[in-house]
């Protein structure tokens, strides 16, 4: 149960915040056990109902239908539909990547560079149809474990030139479908017991914490810091790639 509290902790840390979440748990995997895809997926969706929390108000709006909100509703599915057509039909070669040390440490470093150059960004647009499309495009490669999806779909809006609210808002809706999507396509591995259980709650409670801290550090101009980290950690999955 130690090792699954420990994933419980590491999901909730690094789903929000830009370190890429999938990639620190096949790293613990791959280090003390097997990967467990389907346990994953139920980390994710306690993630996913810290989000629900966290976007009460927008996921209200759109619940209301309002003209106003209509476009937003055309945006996320815009954005959603490539990571769904890729998370369907490349599944097992996602699945097959998380056992790879080396593509995660490649993974990690291209986050890095990414997070890197948002330190050059700046307000120019509001969210519309291209800019959308193209962080729905990014969001297909934080499908892999290594590129945080948080970390790409956030870096994408803001050189799209969104806002930091609007980017890390559009982020945290887009991981909505994604998150059920994913727990759809593995129900069929589902099963439950006590560890499930307790990490489930651990992580739940943990990733409210980690969402209002990325908030705070994107809203601080902060967010490239994490840059730092992903390198490390990147070098360190290609050191394990070779001595293992």
């Amino acid at each position: 149960m130690l090792n699954e509290i420990l994933l419980a902790i590491i999901q909730a840390a690094t789903e929000f915040l830009p370190i890429s979440s999938s990639g620190h748990l096949a790293l613990f995997s791959n280090i003390n056990s097997e990967p467990n895809l389907f346990f994953f997926t139920t980390l994710h969706f306690a993630s996913l109902l810290a989000v629900l929390i966290f976007t009460r108000k927008e996921i209200t709006n759109l619940l209301t239908f309002k003209k106003k909100y209509r476009k937003l509703w055309l945006y996320i599915i815009i954005a959603t539909i490539p990571s769904a057509i890729v998370g369907y039909f490349y599944r097992d070669l996602i699945e097959q990547t998380l056992s790879c040390f080396l593509f995660l440490g490649i993974s990690f470093i291209f986050t890095g560079v990414v997070l890197l150059l948002t330190k050059f960004s700046h307000v120019y647009s509001k969210l519309n149809f291209s800019n959308s499309l193209s962080i729905g495009l990014s969001q297909v490669l934080g499908l892999f474990p290594g590129i945080s999806r948080s970390g790409i779909t956030i870096s994408s809006a803001l050189f799209s030139g969104l806002n930091k609210e609007q980017a890390i808002k559009f982020s945290f809706l887009l991981f909505i479908p994604l998150a059920i999507g994913a727990m759809i396509l593995e129900f069929g591995q589902a099963y439950i017991n006590l560890s499930l259980i307790i990490s489930f709650i651990i992580c739940f409670i943990l990733s409210l914490f980690f969402l209002n801290l990325l908030y705070t550090l994107v809203k601080r101009n902060i967010f490239w810091i994490f840059s730092f980290y992903c390198f490390a950690v990147g070098i360190i999955s290609i050191i394990l790639h070779f001595i293992s």
